[in-house]
């Protein structure tokens, strides 16, 4: 006989209007210490039931003003609810959930709507810290929605990005969809360590979810890119107005909207390029306001994206054919380098005009030179928008000279010399790229005191010597820049020996004090593209041993040495099985390299 199916425990209803009501505090305060143990086993459904049909009465019957006398109680609740669906996520994402938490998530779906009304209301409280909790309390539960229940709320958030006069809620609104858009399975908390099933307790009652039921966030970050996608054009123009009429209520929203897009674009988001590409459009409206009036804040915010979009030594440099997008940014960068005087707009040092007062900065801001204080008149901030214009100059040259020339074509030009169109066009680029070369170089040398003859190749590594990922990349883009123009180069001895790869390399050894430990553990990193770079770069010793072993002169020996050291390095781990990828086309390299050294060829 089959036994008829459960019915799934509803929350109760109100028996009044509420409106007399407390919230029921200590009963909050149970919930939320077991939520931190992750497990509510110890606890009755019903209790837990009634609990929140209570609080969601209270709050369904009362504005939001009305409930600021219970403030504490309102955000004891938010964070309740916050952690609540957090700890449901997590273990969804694992497979294992509680099973009382699978009962009140089941009970819960009838009441959905009043949950969302509610959060949304406290969304745009005036109190900063409820609606900000209301915002992290809405952006996990939208990640457990599925269907037409995220699309409606998706929908909302996006209208209150178009429409809503209420800053606040604008805000916290972008933040949000930019938490859905970044969240990733999986995402450990550094106190979860290692430990099995989430860390649940023993006696936790525990249901195995099948691999159905813990896929389902993915489609919520695709619904999200969609009702982004379809009034794109709107929210940039509502950007760019908010941007040109600058005021300090507005910056919030500012900041949390080119987030947003930096995280739209970013390769961290685990979107489809297809999902992406309407995402592309308005960068250009971006560069209209960036004068030397607009405040250090946007400058900083629309260059991380700008450097997002030219995200060189992890993306664009890998590719054979670039995208259109990039390339279009990167020909605006180098027009309003060349023609426009962006440079001089660019607030460090004093040189602009209606700047924010001194930010302070972490130490993975600060560039190199100076550790402390200010130097010409830049601060911390300052020097960080330095390097920040100067790596998007940089990675904006490189894509140029890529999208003209392949790096496979570019290996055959660098000895024919190149043909036909490609040539000329290489000429054309060549003359536009060695003015914003020179520009920068001005640019660089007027804000820090670099030596007057200091080439490109050497003070960009003692800029970004603070920051690995900025130098890595930067090394890459004055790597592929000289091996883009080929033989050209050589025909222009100034550029030549500003870009020069070798000067770069020489003055990165001594940056770490000839340390082949230093090279081994950025190669065993993921946190930066040295592989990239060191594998391109012995390429090119190899195809040019002469010239390598040339400019090193007397300080061949103690390069090669640790070269040398470098390899051994590697081979022990390679016994050990201890390298984390495949490594030996770096170690053939640095083989046939010792092989030149040892022949005595120079």
């Amino acid at each position: 006989m089959v036994e008829p199916q459960q019915k799934r425990v509803k929350l109760p209803p109100s028996g009044d209007d509420g409106g007399g009501q407390l919230l029921p505090r200590p009963d909050l305060e149970i919930i939320h210490a077991q939520l931190i143990r992750k497990c509510l086993c110890s606890l009755q459904l019903p209790d837990i039931l009634h609990t929140l049909a209570v609080c969601n009465d209270c709050f369904s019957s009362h504005p939001v003003a009305h409930m600021l006398r219970l403030r504490d109680e309102t955000l004891l609740y938010i964070s309740m609810l916050t952690l609540f669906f957090e700890v449901s996520l997590r273990q969804q994402s694992r497979g294992v959930l509680c099973s009382r938490i699978s009962e009140v998530v089941a009970a819960g779906a009838d009441n959905e709507g009043a949950v969302l009304d509610i959060l949304f209301g406290f969304m745009a409280s005036e109190d900063k810290y409820i609606s900000y909790s209301a915002s992290r309390a809405l952006s996990s539960l939208l990640l457990m929605l599925r269907g037409r229940a995220s699309e409606l709320v998706l929908e909302k958030l996006v209208e209150n990005l178009a429409d809503s006069t209420n800053l606040i809620e604008v805000g916290h609104s972008i933040e949000v969809v930019r938490r859905v858009i970044e969240w990733k399975d999986l995402d450990e908390h550094p106190l979860e360590g290692t430990e099995a099933e989430s860390g649940q307790p023993p006696d936790c009652s525990k249901i195995t979810l099948t691999p159905a039921d813990t896929q389902g966030v993915n489609e919520v970050k695709y619904v999200a890119t969609k009702k982004l996608d379809r009034k794109w054009f709107l929210l940039v123009a509502r950007l760019t107005e908010l941007v040109n009429e600058f005021t300090v209520e507005r910056e919030h929203v500012i900041v949390s909207f080119l987030t947003l897009w930096e995280s739209l674009i970013s390769v961290k988001a685990n979107l489809s390029v297809t999902d992406t590409k309407e995402f592309y459009s308005g960068l250009e409206r971006l560069m209209t306001p960036l004068t030397r009036h607009t405040h250090t804040i946007v400058w900083r915010k629309v260059l991380d994206l700008y450097n997002e979009v030219l995200c060189y030594g992890s993306t664009l440099a890998l590719q054979d054919v670039l995208a259109e997008e990039p390339c279009n940014l990167a020909h605006l960068l180098i027009r309003a380098v060349k023609d426009r005087r962006f440079l001089e707009c660019v607030p460090c040092g004093g040189s602009a005009g209606n700047r924010s007062q001194p930010s302070q900065s972490s130490s993975m801001d600060i560039g190199a030179g100076p550790s402390s204080g200010t130097v010409n008149g830049m601060d911390q901030g300052d020097r960080t928008i330095l390097h920040k214009v100067v790596l998007v100059v940089l990675k904006a040259i490189a894509v140029t000279v890529k999208e003209t020339r392949c790096d496979s074509s570019s290996e055959n030009s660098s000895r024919s010399g190149g043909s036909g169109s490609e040539d000329v066009d290489m000429a054309i680029i060549e003359r536009s790229l060695r003015e914003v070369v020179r520009k920068v170089d001005h640019f660089v040398k007027s804000k820090l005191p670099y030596h007057p003859e200091a080439p490109m190749a050497e003070w960009m590594v003692r800029l970004f010597a603070d920051q690995d990922d900025w130098l890595v990349e930067s090394m890459v883009c004055g790597l592929d820049i000289f091996t883009g123009l080929g033989i050209r180069i050589r025909q222009q001895p100034e550029l030549h020996a500003c870009v020069n790869p070798h000067t770069t390399f020489l003055v990165f050894l001594e940056t770490i004090y000839l340390e082949h430990d230093v090279l081994l553990d950025l190669l065993v990193s993921n946190e930066t593209s040295f592989l990239l770079y060191l594998l391109r770069y012995l390429k090119f010793i190899r195809r040019s041993w002469q010239e390598f072993a040339s400019h090193c002169g007397h300080r061949l020996e103690e390069v090669m040495t640790v070269l040398i050291r470098l390899r051994f390095a590697i081979d022990r781990l390679v016994s050990k099985n201890l390298f984390p990828y495949n490594i030996s086309p770096v170690l053939k390299l640095l083989q046939k390299c010792e092989e030149l050294y040892e022949v005595g060829n120079h």
